[in-house]
């Protein structure tokens, strides 16, 4: 299902999904009142893609803090609807360990390995790593993180495409017309302003950016996660 976003909603979402554009989900919920620190937590990569010939992959949960925490890990299949994430069951992934308890200054993999298979568009994952809430003092405070890394499941050939279309006088739409996700930078062309538009996001197949009309009527290309993508009209 398609969607369509604004330049600041899908940079609100590349700050909440990429966490400084590199891709993960990281969502802290305060769980108790007083005054005292969360554990810091490191995650890498912060983002995965399974190529065609690679079903299985891992990644690294370090606890740099000086206290064990627990770690739930939970893999479920991402679409889009009305803009939105939401989450299903992926019952073609295989995860090891489903649970964790991390000690301080040490780490842990998790492996998974995709046994579906590969579709004509690419498949959207996210490996949840929530931590679980330990008791607490009345005097102490706890931050549970609920970390998200994005998993790209590469389809059986890739072809990236971005469409813009004409909506109105001020309006325009790029659409990723192709079967990949794009991370787009900016849009460009010779006859556009000094200053080509940034725009900063990653727009998944089927998603719509709404952007200026003025840039849009000038703009001939993109660069893209995978360079300089001339665009089509619609």
């Amino acid at each position: 299902m398609s969607s369509t976003s604004t330049i600041a909603d899908l940079k609100t979402w590349g700050r909440a999904w990429v966490t400084g554009a590199l891709g993960v989900l990281l969502v802290g919920t305060l769980v108790s009142s007083a005054s005292a620190g969360m554990s810091p937590i490191a995650v890498a990569p912060v983002i995965v893609r399974l190529d065609p010939v690679m079903d299985t992959a891992g990644v690294e949960v370090s606890n740099r803090g000086d206290v064990s925490w627990g770690v739930q890990v939970e893999l479920l299949h991402v679409t889009w609807v009305d803009g939105k994430e939401e989450y299903a069951p992926a019952p073609d992934f295989v995860v090891s360990p489903p649970s964790f308890r991390l000690q301080p200054g040490k780490g842990r993999v998790v492996r998974f390995k995709y046994t579906g298979t590969r579709q004509d568009t690419e498949g959207f994952y996210r490996l949840f790593l929530r931590q679980l809430p330990e008791a607490k003092s009345e005097k102490e405070i706890s931050m549970v993180f609920n970390v998200g890394v994005p998993i790209f499941v590469a389809p059986t050939e890739s072809r990236p495409m971005l469409t813009m279309t004409a909506t109105g006088a001020s309006t325009a739409q790029l659409l990723n017309t192709g079967n990949v996700t794009l991370t787009v930078s900016k849009l460009e062309g010779k006859d556009c302003p000094p200053e080509a538009l940034k725009v900063l996001s990653r727009i998944a197949p089927g998603q719509k950016l709404v952007v200026p009309g003025n840039v849009a009527r000038c703009a001939t290309g993109a660069q893209t996660d995978r360079g300089l993508m001339a665009l089509t009209a619609r």
